[in-house]
């Protein structure tokens, strides 16, 4: 049996309520990981004082919007995939997630430009005030690079989510996320960097978990 048929299988045949406890708890864990990257960033950045930590939170309503495009080609494209599945069409099912990835990444790529191209503006729409401003345009420059990453990230996630496969996805934001605390202490307590440290190590984790995300559909672990 291949291992396309071993996941219709079990898609098909798995008593619903044991299917879904099986595939919301890596879900609801991987929600709370995308809201743990501004938590621990608000934590360490709270130190170096009140402009600071409001930067943090000016730039995750950004974040926030990156989040929606991520979601809206892999929500978008996950219902269709899993119906194709469903009908098992892994040929087409397969050529969606494609068009969702790469529609995804173009809006990434797009964000960043404009970001970067509006910079002053931008922050100043996101709320940010005179005091706060050059913090948030520290910390956002590192976000912006790590757009294109972040919309794929979502997107994959839910992908994966969509095919059954919702533990995988969680493994990919969970390292991320660890490796955004140990990044944040290691940019901001021992290197000194600032806000600028806690940009850093959010763009490395996102960078890492897309990484991981990736290799899931490449190591013949999906269908």
């Amino acid at each position: 049996m291949t291992r396309t048929e071993q996941q219709y299988k079990r898609m098909t045949e798995t008593p619903i309520p044991r299917l879904i406890t099986l595939l919301a708890i890596p879900t609801m864990i991987s929600m709370l990981i995308t809201n743990i990257y501004n938590v621990v960033d608000t934590a360490f950045v709270g130190t170096l004082g009140t402009s600071a930590s409001g930067a943090v939170g000016v730039v995750f309503g950004f974040m926030a919007i990156i989040q929606a495009f991520g979601f809206l080609f892999g929500q978008g494209g996950g219902s269709i995939i899993s119906r194709m599945l469903g009908d098992r069409q892994p040929e087409k099912a397969s050529e969606t997630a494609s068009t969702a990835f790469f529609c995804s990444l173009f809006m990434g790529f797009v964000i960043t430009v404009f970001g970067f191209f509006t910079l002053d503006s931008l922050v100043r729409w996101l709320g940010s005030t005179e005091t706060i401003a050059p913090f948030a345009k520290t910390y956002i420059g590192y976000i912006l690079f790590a757009a294109p990453f972040m919309t794929t990230s979502f997107t994959m996630n839910s992908i994966l989510r969509y095919e059954g496969k919702a533990s995988l996805g969680m493994v990919g934001l969970l390292v991320g996320s660890i490796l955004n605390i140990g990044g944040d202490y290691f940019f901001m307590m021992i290197l000194n960097m600032g806000i600028a440290g806690a940009g850093l190590s959010t763009c490395i984790g996102q960078i890492i978990s897309w990484g991981i995300l990736l290799s899931m559909f490449f190591s013949g672990r999906t269908t």
